[in-house]
Formats: structure tokens, sequence, C-alpha cells
């Protein structure tokens, strides 16, 4: 199997084999692609949302080609749920977050079920369910601000791989790493914390086979709202979510370019599931 789309092929795969949904005979509601976010709203009121990387479609730069990139704009809502979550495989990123911001919304419904094994071991920060030494190395793909500084109170030895040079502030002293480091970096990290957007450009799988000398492998971000279990399998520890509240302020946010302190503040909870096999 192609490790790169393994991940997001077991997730369909087990939406697809579930007898929870399939029975509800679910629907697209809405589908919102914003600047920073995506987000598709389900006919069961259940929502999901994924990161919008639009710095990783150089097309996005006049009519014709921007065309090209979402062809079917205007008549998603006519898609069955499944196709749209097929657009996770899709090597297009625009598709391929409308497809994991599917899965979000679906995976949302197998996690309230009380059959469901995984339960939320937390709401918050997904640094509260690890560990962090002194002495330990932490790689984190995707930069996360509010975690850098906390990770740097605590150990000097933290690298940022990120590709984009600004998504750091000017006040903050760490050094981004160049994505030519990855495959250098990622074996020594005791700690590994990951950007759920590694989903959307299907670096997710790569990235966990190069991770396993790591302790603990934490997955965070809304866009990491997924059904934990083919993670899980692969080594991540932690997964940080969220849980949309109100779906309908969510999809209005999104149309007015909300990025995630407004999800945080008005629509959403973080929610943290532990890997309790590790």
């Amino acid at each position: 199997m192609n490790e790169r789309k393994s991940i997001t092929k077991e997730l369909i795969e087990i939406v697809r084999k579930s007898q929870v949904i399939s029975r509800l005979k679910i629907t697209p509601k809405d589908v919102r692609i914003g600047v920073f976010y995506t987000g598709v709203v389900l006919s069961t009121g259940h929502a999901g949302m994924s990161y919008t990387p639009v710095q990783e479609i150089p097309e996005a730069v006049c009519c014709p080609r921007s065309h090209a990139k979402m062809p079917q704009a205007g008549n998603l809502l006519n898609f069955p749920v499944t196709d749209l979550m097929e657009y996770a495989l899709d090597d297009n990123v625009l598709k391929a977050a409308v497809g994991i911001a599917t899965i979000n919304a679906l995976s949302a419904i197998l996690l309230e079920d009380d059959r469901c094994p995984y339960k939320p071991s937390a709401y918050g920060n997904a640094l509260d369910l690890i560990q962090i030494a002194k002495e330990d190395t932490v790689v984190m793909v995707g930069a996360f601000p509010p975690f850098i500084k906390r990770i740097q109170e605590i150990t000097s030895k933290l690298f940022v791989i990120e590709k984009n040079p600004r998504a750091v502030g000017k006040g903050d002293t760490v050094q981004i790493e160049p994505e030519a480091r990855l495959h250098e970096l990622i074996p020594q990290g005791d700690i590994m914390i990951i950007t759920g957007v590694t989903l959307v450009n299907h670096t997710l799988g790569p990235i966990l086979q190069l991770a396993r000398n790591a302790r603990d492998i934490v997955v965070v971000g809304p866009t990491a709202s997924v059904y934990p279990e083919p993670l899980f399998k692969r080594g991540v520890t932690v997964l940080g979510g969220v849980q949309v509240t109100d779906a309908t302020k969510m999809i209005h946010l999104i149309g007015e370019a909300g990025s995630g302190y407004d999800f945080f503040e008005q629509c959403a909870e973080k929610i943290v599931i532990r890997n309790n096999k590790k």
C-alpha cells in the first residue's frame, strides 16, 4: 500500500464499513472553502474542518487555472458524501481539504457512538498529556507558536520544520528548519509534534515511518480530528483535534476567513485522545 495515502485509505474504509454511518443516509448540507480553513456540514448536523493549504496551490493566480483545481464548484452539495470523502485521496490539496473535512465530520459521528473505544482523555492542550524532559529532543513538523514557547521553557533541543518561514512571530527565537532536513531530524526526536495538515498533503504516513524512535508522537490541530485508529496503529500516542459545537457558526466563520482562535472561542472545543495501548 502506498504509505503516502494509506492512513487516508484506512479512514475511508472504516467509514464505509460503519453500520452507524450507513443507516443514517447522510448527505452534505454545506461546504465552504475559506482562505484559511475548509468546512463541511452534514445532514445530521455534524461538522468537520480542515486547513486550506492555499500556499501549496501555485495555480491560484488566474481564473482558468484556479477553476481547474475545483471544477465542481457550485455542485458539491449534489455529490454523495462518500464521493466528497474520496476527495481526501486527491493530490490536489484543495480537493483533499474538502475530503479531510468530510472525514472529520463523519469521524465525529463515530466518536460519539457509545460503542466507540476511543473517548476524549482531556479537553484542551494536547501537550498536557505528555511529559517533556530537559534532555529531550523535540521535533515539530509545522510551527505551533504557543507550543514553541512552552517547550523552550523545558528544553533547548527543539527543531521546527516548517515550509513557511513566516509562520513564527518576530519575537520567537526558534530557528525554522527547511523541509530538506526532515529525514535527518525526525529520527532524532524523542518527542514528535506533527500538524494535522500532513493528512491533507499526504506526508503524515512517511513522517511516522521516520519517527519510530520517538517516545511520544502528537498529531494536533483542527485538521487532525479524525477517527484515531489508523494513526494509533502507526505509533501516534496523542491525537489533539476539535469537536465542533456549533456547525452554523463554524461555516459562517470559515466564510469570513476565520482561524483557529475564532473557532475555539465561538464554535469548537479542543479534544485530546490518548492511545492507551502505548
